[in-house]
């Protein structure tokens, strides 16, 4: 495969190679390179056949989008309109739709092409000409083109909802632009609407802005939301929504004045959003009796989550004590999960992992172990090629019933293919396999990492499981890569600042060697720059240095309020999850699992964290770490 990358020449195929059973693979991926180098006639033809004799096989799948795109290239329509009548991408929906033009097929083309043209999306220039088309037909017509630029508004999408707006006549436009500035410079376009009352602005755009504000600086919404609110053309429900906006940009920034919006809010403008929020803006402003009083008035769905029970519980020990509290305590304390955990720990009870070996048939492993797809999806990870393994995994099992899932997730276990043992236990909603689920690979790269950097082992494996679940190539949609998920610029500066050799630019991160010492070594820095406070480690590892700091808290706060009121859901998920992943590795390895209470003392401000010790980060590792 590597001398097919690299367009070099190949020795001929011998008899073992092509018997070998991910074979096809290597001729999927030669008709590929040709294609690129030289398409004609007879590799179309090579190629029509390839895919015709391995219909519905996942090895087909980029051959056949790439040989589409080729065929639309070359304009050869009568290739491709036949083969893409069930296409789904973006571009390939283009180039049909250019097609039926191409070839006068434009029976029902022009309902089609408005659809796509109306989609508040940016569509591929393979749709250009079919959207000239639609214009020259008087189809794309200014009410139209409206509602199209409205749905990219209504999708926050201003830069795109502008270029839509060229087909509106300037007096429709109007509108919409102003709608579009205040999604892009807020604060002076409020301000502005602010003190010029007379100015007209539709309710939905003012809405939008005012939503963008809050989100971005609290403080300019809180100065503007009363002179807003006083405008002539002010509907009650419009002055209950950005009261809204501003109790939760409030809350999500930790001001003071989130506690007043909330209590003023009307009981119409209150969602699920509002239900959770103004709990945790009372758990930061440290009032108990109003967190207890809204949880009581949540939904039974919402309190009866594992998350507002513990919050019950906390504030009622806060009001009443822990003799109160208790039972609300020991309601939860069995759960294998974060509140679980803190439950027990304010009961001082031990942890119950509710653990349970899940059934093991070697005849069905053995069997499933002899079918061809898994055959080929076993040949293709020992390969290295993931996404082709992860398909014929998923063309095998994707229907399968939960016990047959479990016990794949066995065989993929025994294989050394965690990512998909994990990802198959969970479809199968098999949860309490707890040494399944947490398996200890790239033993040798943790051990050499964790006794470089001091980071517990530990740790790191409960941020690989998180960040990668143990993918070695994985690769996130910011370009985040390898079990770590480490940004190739930040892996590069954790590299030179440590002496370490960098990373290969294009699949450096993809070593485990490379990727978990350079992760741990970040996670070192970024737990000395906050004073070895592991909440708000993992908080940078996710979200970042700046934002962190921005959360700090003004005085010394209890960790699992700090946590519960980090503003990114998937950040609050993300260090909860990994303090999860600490507890199960530590009881997995058989020795007494971290308690919460000890890995989160309370969060200090930026000023107490830069007088904490530095230097050596994590010197306890075999007894503390840190979703």
């Amino acid at each position: 495969m590597q001398l097919i990358r690299l367009h070099l020449p190949e020795p001929p195929d011998s008899p073992a190679l092509e018997a070998y059973s991910i074979h096809d693979y290597l001729v999927a991926a030669r008709l590929r390179r040709d294609l690129l180098l030289k398409p004609g006639e007879d590799l179309d033809n090579a190629i029509d056949a390839f895919l015709r004799s391995h219909t519905g096989q996942p090895v087909t799948h980029s051959l056949r989008r790439e040989w589409l795109e080729s065929l639309a290239e070359r304009r050869l329509w009568d290739w491709f309109l036949p083969r893409a009548l069930d296409v789904n991408e973006p571009r390939l929906i283009c180039d049909r739709l250019q097609g039926l033009l191409a070839t006068g097929n434009t029976q029902g083309l022009g309902a089609e092409a408005l659809a796509r043209w109306s989609l508040a999306q940016k569509q591929p220039s393979e749709c250009d000409g079919v959207f000239a088309w639609l214009h020259l037909q008087g189809l794309a017509t200014p009410a139209l083109a409206e509602s199209r630029a409205r749905a990219a508004l209504a999708a926050d999408n201003p830069r795109l909802a502008r270029e839509f707006s060229a087909d509106i006549p300037a007096a429709r436009a109007a509108p919409l632009l102003q709608w579009a500035q205040l999604l892009q410079e807020p604060k002076s376009t409020l301000t502005l609407l602010a003190d010029n009352a007379s100015l007209a602005v539709e309710t939905d755009a003012l809405e939008a802005g005012f939503n963008r504000l809050s989100d971005s600086d609290i403080a300019a919404a809180l100065m503007l939301l009363p002179l807003l609110q006083a405008r002539p053309d002010m509907t009650p429900a419009l002055h209950d929504r950005l009261q809204r906006s501003a109790a939760l940009g409030a809350a999500y920034g930790h001001d003071p004045a989130a506690m007043t919006l909330f209590s003023d809010l009307s009981l119409g403008a209150v969602d699920g959003q509002v239900e959770e929020w103004r709990v945790r803006a009372a758990l930061w402003a440290g009032d108990y009796q109003k967190a207890l009083d809204w949880i009581e008035q949540m939904p039974s769905s919402l309190g009866a989550q594992p998350r507002w029970r513990y919050w019950r519980a906390r504030a009622v020990a806060a009001i009443s004590g822990s003799e109160a509290a208790a039972p609300l305590f020991a309601d939860i304390a069995g759960l294998r999960d974060y509140y679980g955990y803190l439950a027990a720990d304010r009961l001082h009870r031990p942890y119950d992992m509710n653990a349970r070996s899940s059934p093991v048939d070697a005849a069905v492993q053995t069997a499933l172990a002899a079918e061809t797809g898994l055959v080929r999806a076993h040949e293709l990870f020992e390969c290295d090629m993931a996404d082709e393994a992860v398909a014929e995994w998923t063309a095998v099992l994707g229907g399968a019933e939960p016990a047959l899932k479990v016990q794949a997730a066995r065989l993929a276990a025994r294989w050394g293919w965690y990512a998909e043992s994990i990802a198959t236990l969970a479809q199968a909603g098999e949860w309490d396999d707890v040494r399944l689920r947490y398996p200890r690979p790239y033993q040798e790269s943790v051990a050499a990492a964790s006794k470089l950097t001091q980071v517990s082992a530990d740790w790191l494996l409960a941020v690989m499981r998180q960040e990668s679940l143990f993918r070695k190539d994985a690769v996130s949609r910011a370009d985040a890569r390898g079990l770590m998920q480490m940004l190739p610029a930040t892996a590069a500066a954790v590299a030179r600042r440590w002496r370490l050799p960098a990373p290969a630019p294009r699949d450096g991160l993809f070593d485990p060697s490379v990727a978990v010492t350079l992760g741990a070594a970040y996670l070192h820095e970024l737990l000395d720059r906050y004073g070895n406070q592991l909440a708000l480690g993992l908080a940078a590892y996710n979200a970042g240095p700046i934002p962190t700091a921005h959360w700090l808290p003004p005085k010394p706060m209890d960790a699992d309020i700090w946590i519960e009121n980090i503003p990114y859901t998937e950040t609050r998920g993300y260090v909860q999850h990994i303090l999860e992943h600490i507890v199960a590795f530590a009881w997995v390895r058989q020795v007494e699992p971290p308690r919460l209470a000890s890995l989160l003392p309370p969060v200090v401000p930026a000023s107490a964290a830069a007088d904490q010790p530095r230097g050596d980060v994590n010197r306890k590792t075999q007894n503390r770490s840190i979703e």
